[in-house]
Formats: C-alpha cells, structure tokens, sequence
C-alpha cells in the first residue's frame, strides 16, 4: 500500500503543461522563477498599500487591509497554518469578527475554517484525487453517521423553517454545521506525525495563554479590566455590563474569570480540553514539549477554571484526568492523593465549596434555574419527540435559549432521532479510538490519542450541565470538539504506519 503524497507533492507527469517555460529557464538558477515571484508580490502589495493611503481617509484601513492579504495568502498556501490558526482563534479570540461587513458579520474562525475548506477542495481538484487509482481520500468508519447526523440537523432545520428563516438563524446554524465539517477536511489536510504533534502544540500553547489571561484579568481592578476588555470593540466584541461576568450576575459576588471568551461557562469548557491535553504529555514517556515548561503551562489553565466558579467544567476536568489516569497513566492517582487531601481540608471553607454544596443540594440560583429548563425542554421533547423544533426561536414554547444540557438541546433541535444518532456516533468514536490505542507503538502517539480523546469526553461530561459544544452561538466550541475528534483520528491512522515522527497516512 503505498503511502499518501501530500497535494503538491505533483507527480513530473503532471507538470507537462509547463515543459516549454522548464526549457526556456533550464540556464537560471532554480529559485530564481520563486524569487521572482516574491519581488512581484511585494511590488504589488505595495501598490495596495499606497493606493490604499491615498483613497481612504484612515491610513490604518489601509494597512490592516494589505496585511490581511499577506495573511490570507499564507493560509491559502498552507493549509496546516490555516488550520493551527483557527485552533488559535478558538482559544484566543472566538468572537473576534471582521472589520469589514459583507452582507453578513463574518467571524475570523469562521473566514479561516472556509478558507481551509476552500484550499482543501481545490488542492482536490488540481491533484485529481477524486479519480480511480490516485491518492483517495482518508475516511474514518464512521463517516456515513456524522453525514446522517449532519443531513437529519438540515431536515429538522427545514421541518421547521418558519421559525428559523431569519438571518441571523441561518447564520448560527451555518457556523455549527461547517464547525462539524471540518472534521473531514481534518482528517484528509493533517497527514504526518509531525503535523500533529504541531498542532497539538498550538492548542496547548494557546490554551495555556488563555488560562494566563483569564487568572491575570480577574487580578486587575475592575475598571480596568472593562477598558482592557472594552478594547476589543474594534473586533465585534461586547462594550456593556456583560464584559465582566460575577456570579448569579451579581456584582457583589466573586468574579468569574472569561479571558476573551464572554461567558465563563464556555471557557471553563474550553480549559477542560485543553487540561486533557497537558495533563496527559505531562505523564507521558516522552512528552512533546519539557515537563517544566508543560508544569507552568498547566497552572494558568488550572487555577482560571477555579476562578470561572463553572462547577460543570471543573467535574469535567476531573472526570478527565481519572479517565487518563484508568485507562493508561495510573501513577496520576498516587500524584493526586496530597491535592485531595488539602481540597478535603480546604475546599470546604471556600466560596466554592459552599456553591457546590448548593448545587448538589439543588438550593442555589442558578440549579433552580437549570430544573426550570430540563422541565421545559422536556415538555418541548414531549410535544416534538422525533424531529424536534428545529433550529429556531419558538417563543410560543417558551424556548427562546437552549437548555443547559447538550443532550436534551439536541433532542430539542432534532428530536429524539437525533440525540441517539449523536450517542450512537460518540459510542463509535471513543470505540474507534480506544479499541486502538494499545495497538499505537509509539507512547507519543499514544499520549497524543489518550489526550485528544480525553478531551472528547471532558466535552461530554460537560455537556450533561452545559449545551455549548452544540451551539452556533458558541461555534468555536463546537470545533474544538470536532477537532479533536478529526486529530484522533488522524493520529490512528499514522500509529498504525509506524511510531516514527515521519511516520503518513495510509489511504
């Protein structure tokens, strides 16, 4: 079987068209036609630029925009960049949208994750990957049910059209449906195990830098904080009372840490996968970056996701480090054992350990508030249990916000049809993953998948008291999911060619 050839990686017959220019340049440096190009690119971008400084009246419209050309063209040419880049966006500015309105506000995870798109199909057509006995696509086997879950999403979303017919509906079921998308174009762009490991860098580093913003923003006055925060207007973010978030929305409570995420509960959803990935390389053989550095970049994420006051997230996390802990890395239990025994001595003192003692009890605000939704949400299931009420606002059944919970928002949206097509797909998954993981030969690759796959079931864990990693509101959140997803599977597939870093896909 031979191995996988990346899309420019053009085989010489393919570069006929071009012999008569190879002939009339065969006495020119090799890099002389690159370099060239280069040059004309530079004079060109200048010539925007100074076009751009005489016509509009900000110069810095001007700069920003020739700047985002040389961005642009960088993800069109590298996918993986493009790629690494919406992973950043996700952590880093998830609401971030662009200046300029075109029709529609477009976020910048949403302009990278179509340009990854767009590059991908076009690197399939230009290679001619679609033909019999080319390079194939890489699939996973469960392709046919992420499609089914995707194709039974737009048939609930028709059912029910009268209700979501607006704008800004189509706009956030769009986000969600390319955030599950790009699952595919994952597994078919990531196909070394460098490139893996370099993404699984990315993300933790923007993860790490994530955690950091959120603890050191929670430190600073409060005034400053708004400004700070108010700062990134320019990008589409909120300028009212919501840019710092307290708990139970009462200032005179502690302040939940966000960094640039607006809504604490998401971010301490975001921390969850990003501590399963740290926390994983931190115990493994031989971890993709030094331990010392993985230790500093562990405690930012650690210490935000106290301060988010997420009780969902922080169940989650530890959900997941006893999942990598019982599946593989069993020494995380006797590293665990002085942390809960100062969280035994500690926790019950602190304004934590009282909320959680309410939210078990069922007493506080915000529980009675989560009762009050899974009521509704299954009146809603009741009155529409197989295709659901679709996508929109249906203000005459009280459902004007998703219920707290991913699982019965999807049995809200799609029915019960479609909340146990999305378990039988997750069951698929994490067999597809775990039932390969000691087949890896590699304690990279296996670390690699524990921690990817780890995430995953953070994100479901945290799905049981939160709805966001099903939402086109919260769109990064989704393609986290599908993210880790897709590098799971693409960390499979390289494990079984061989446990080297230039290790490929197998078609």
């Amino acid at each position: 079987m031979a191995v996988t050839k990346f899309p420019n990686q053009i085989p010489p017959a393919r570069r006929s068209p071009f012999s008569t220019l190879e002939r009339l340049t065969a006495g020119l440096p090799e890099n002389l036609p690159r370099q060239a190009g280069v040059v004309l690119l530079a004079l060109l971008l200048g010539v925007v630029a100074g076009l751009a400084v005489v016509i509009l009246p900000n110069p810095l419209i001007g700069f920003i925009g020739v700047m985002g050309l040389v961005v642009a063209g960088v993800m069109f040419a590298r996918p993986l960049f493009t790629l690494g880049a919406a992973a950043a966006i996700c952590c880093l500015l998830p609401f971030g949208t662009i200046p300029v309105k075109l029709g529609m506000t477009f976020t910048f995870l949403e302009a990278a994750l179509l340009v990854l798109f767009v590059t991908w199909l076009l690197r399939l057509v230009v290679s001619n990957r679609l033909q019999a006995g080319s390079d194939g696509l890489v699939s996973s086997p469960f392709d046919w049910a992420i499609l089914l879950f995707i194709g039974l999403s737009f048939f609930s979303y028709i059912l029910n059209w009268q209700t979501a017919n607006t704008t800004d509906l189509i706009h956030s079921y769009a986000k969600l449906l390319l955030a599950i998308l790009q699952f595919f174009a994952v597994i078919n762009i990531v196909r070394t195990q460098a490139a893996v490991n370099t993404l699984l860098t990315v993300l933790m580093l923007a993860g790490s830098a994530a955690g950091y913003l959120g603890a050191l923003l929670t430190r600073l006055p409060r005034d400053l904080q708004f400004s700070l925060l108010s700062q990134l207007r320019i990008v589409g973010y909120p300028t009212d009372n919501r840019v710092l978030r307290y708990v139970e929305d009462d200032p005179l409570k502690p302040q939940r840490a966000t960094a640039t995420s607006i809504d604490p509960n998401s971010f301490g959803g975001l921390l969850v996968l990003v501590i399963a990935l740290l926390v994983t390389q931190l115990v493994s053989v031989k971890p993709l970056l030094p331990r010392w550095l993985l230790s500093l970049m562990l405690l930012g994420p650690v210490i935000s996701l106290y301060l988010t006051y997420s009780r969902g997230s922080q169940l989650g996390a530890i959900a997941v480090i006893g999942f990598v802990a019982l599946i593989k890395y069993r020494k995380i239990f006797l590293y665990a054992l002085p942390f809960l025994a100062a969280g035994a001595v500690w926790l019950p003192s602190t304004f934590l350990g009282a909320r959680l003692a309410q939210g078990f009890a069922m007493e506080d605000q915000a529980t009675v508030l989560r009762l009050a939704e899974y009521r509704n949400a299954l009146e809603v299931i009741g009155d529409h249990p197989w295709f659901g009420v679709g996508f929109g606002s249906i203000a005459s059944l009280n459902l004007t916000v998703p219920v707290s919970m991913i699982y019965l928002t999807i049995a809200e949206r799609m029915g019960l049809i479609g909340l146990v097509l999305f378990l039988f797909l997750m069951f698929l998954f994490l067999s597809y993953a775990l039932n390969r993981l000691g087949k890896l030969k590699g304690d990279r690759q296996q670390a690699n998948l524990l921690g990817l796959t780890g995430g995953v079931i953070g994100a479901l864990g945290v799905g049981l008291l939160d709805h966001y990693f099903f939402n086109g509101e919260f769109s990064h959140m989704a393609t986290l999911l599908w993210l880790f997803m897709g590098l799971a599977v693409v960390q499979v597939k390289i494990g079984e060619a061989g446990p080297g870093p230039e290790s490929k896909i197998l078609p």
